[in-house]
């Protein structure tokens, strides 16, 4: 064990913290790309308690990142310093509170998704389309086909990274597209949302339309971390796969890296020997389309950790 892992070690027994924790914990089988390096310290809190011990008595300079299912990460080759923190089954509540819904951060999208067809609750078809965590979603404003999470978030429930309870309500500002303005050094661990009725007949027809268009137009069952830039809207009114095919670099290849047939934006990986090269291939098109059309695309994807 390091420095870093003996502190941790010793916090954990000492203050009687339940959840579990792994030392060099390789994170491919978090990433959907299928590779990625090692976590310092990865840890799984049991409750809100083990969040508020943690949080309370961690030496300042450990750094605390939070990783979701990893749906749009690439985790460096030199791995994330510090704890990776992941919140587990204990945080994944959905509950009817009767004018609004209560759900847990590490819900995922697409079960909130299917409660609220079976509840007749309307607003939340998107969510159908997006293969992430409720607490990711509000993280960085998830949306597809037109709808974004800020449009059904009523508040959230949050830890600061020193261990102090809040709440972020929404606010004209809080929201921009796909990011949250808001949560900096703070972890998301339940969401309110607002709740309308909608005949379940037409919530059903609308997750079908969606599921429809997605299994068209997105690469399935590949290793792939979905859209990879950002429209570049403050810049030109044209797509992300728009500015990559007219640069012809929808048909770049490089290290078993490409993009997908189905959709120019999605990058798709066959390869297990870097993460590295995920980025790298990303870094060498955002050069190119820079180059060709002069919009500088930005990522989606979250990039994490050491080269």
């Amino acid at each position: 064990m390091n420095n870093q892992q003996k502190i941790f070690h010793k916090l954990h027994s000492d203050l009687n913290i339940k959840g579990k924790y792994n030392f060099n914990y390789n994170l491919s089988k978090s990433s959907w790309f299928g590779i990625a390096g090692n976590a310092e310290i990865f840890f799984v809190p049991d409750d809100l308690t083990d969040l508020k011990l943690l949080l309370e008595n961690r030496p300042k300079e450990m750094n605390i990142t939070i990783l979701g299912l990893g749906s749009n990460v690439i985790i460096r080759d030199g791995g994330i310093s510090g704890v990776v923190m992941k919140l587990g089954k204990s945080f994944s509540n959905i509950v009817d509170k009767g004018e609004e819904l209560l759900v847990g951060a590490a819900a995922h999208d697409k079960v909130l998704a299917k409660f609220c067809l079976n509840k007749s609750i309307g607003g939340f078809e998107f969510l159908f389309g997006i293969p992430g965590s409720i607490g990711g979603a509000i993280s960085m404003n998830a949306g597809c086909y037109g709808f974004e999470t800020k449009d059904i978030f009523k508040k959230a429930k949050c830890i600061t990274f020193d261990g102090k309870l809040c709440e972020l309500e929404n606010s004209e500002h809080m929201f921009t597209y796909r990011k949250n303005n808001k949560i900096d050094n703070l972890l998301i661990y339940e969401v309110y949302f607002k709740k309308k009725i909608k005949e379940k007949k037409l919530i059903l027809n609308e997750m079908t339309k969606i599921d429809e268009e997605r299994k068209q137009s997105q690469p399935q069952k590949v290793r792939t971390a979905g859209s990879t830039f950002k429209n570049p809207k403050n810049q030109t009114n044209e797509k992300a796969w728009s500015l990559i095919k007219k640069s012809n670099q929808d048909i770049f290849k490089k290290n078993g890296i490409s993009f997908s047939r189905e959709h120019a934006n999605f990058i798709v990986n066959t390869q297990f020997i870097s993460a590295n090269h995920i980025e790298d291939f990303g870094e060498e098109v955002r050069r190119n389309v820079k180059a060709s059309t002069g919009i500088n695309l930005e990522w989606e994807i979250k990039i994490l950790g050491n080269r």
